[in-house]
């Protein structure tokens, strides 16, 4: 049995750092079903190594260092301290993650605040109600309603993301190309949600002048802790240098 399916990874975003994230979530919470109510020991412990599995192989596919370095015990070798550590360390990585997204999210998407929300809504319903008058196939009619929907929950969140405007726009736009009547009001209304979309964003921008702009560089994962150094050798290495310092006193 697997932690997670085709059609959610599909549907996470497209972006490997965040599809990650979505991926060790959607595992971890099948992990935690899974293992809810359960009384054995053994099997607890397989779906351990199950989700541990899905964690590092997705690190590994979507090249997600350091986490594609991990190595999974065999299960003969498993101990309930392996998964410990590995949840430890794991989670160090995930919350970066989670933190570089919401960087990112920043830069390709706004603020939905109550005004710019309400006139978004506002304009979607209109454009639901033009939608139903198009000289379409009933089932055509469905699709762009559904896709309307779609739109209508991104409003629901905190942020509203730019790729969700695009995708409803091209396809409505891209549907009522050929055809005359109530479509004109169709076209005109997803104009005015991306103008809309287009004005937040541009007073927000205007809002946070003076902040340092996001990075688009990937930064590179920190491990929780620096490499132990070695006591014995640390000495040893301060002898040497002690010796070639007095080799090269000429007195």
């Amino acid at each position: 049995m697997f932690f997670i399916s085709q059609d959610e990874i599909e549907a996470l975003p497209e972006n490997p750092r965040e599809r990650f994230v979505g991926i060790e979530g959607i595992a971890r919470r099948r992990y935690e079903e899974e293992t809810r109510d359960s009384d054995q020991s053994n099997y607890v412990q397989d779906c351990q190594l199950r989700y541990m599995t899905t964690v590092v192989s997705a690190a590994k596919y979507l090249q997600i260092a350091p986490i594609s370095e991990i190595v999974v015990p065999k299960r003969k070798n498993f101990s309930w301290d392996d998964y410990s550590e590995f949840v430890n360390e794991l989670q160090f990585y995930i919350v970066q993650l989670m933190l570089e997204g919401a960087e990112n999210n920043v830069e390709t998407s706004i603020v939905l605040r109550g005004s710019a929300k309400q006139r978004l809504q506002t304009l979607s319903s209109h454009l639901r109600e033009n939608v139903r008058k198009l000289d379409l196939s009933p089932a055509r009619v469905e699709s762009l309603l559904r896709r309307i929907d779609g739109f209508d929950r991104e409003l629901e969140n905190p942020r509203l993301r730019f790729v969700a405007v695009a995708q409803m726009a091209l396809l409505i736009l891209g549907a009522t190309a050929d055809i005359d009547g109530a479509s004109e009001a169709v076209r005109k209304l997803v104009h005015q949600i991306e103008e809309a979309v287009g004005v937040e964003r541009l007073e927000q921008d205007t809002e946070a002048a003076g902040r340092l702009p996001a990075t688009n560089v990937p930064r590179q994962l920190q491990p929780p802790s620096a490499p132990a150094r070695n006591p014995a050798s640390s000495a040893r290495n301060a002898k040497d240098l002690s010796a070639d310092l007095d080799d090269e006193i000429p007195f």
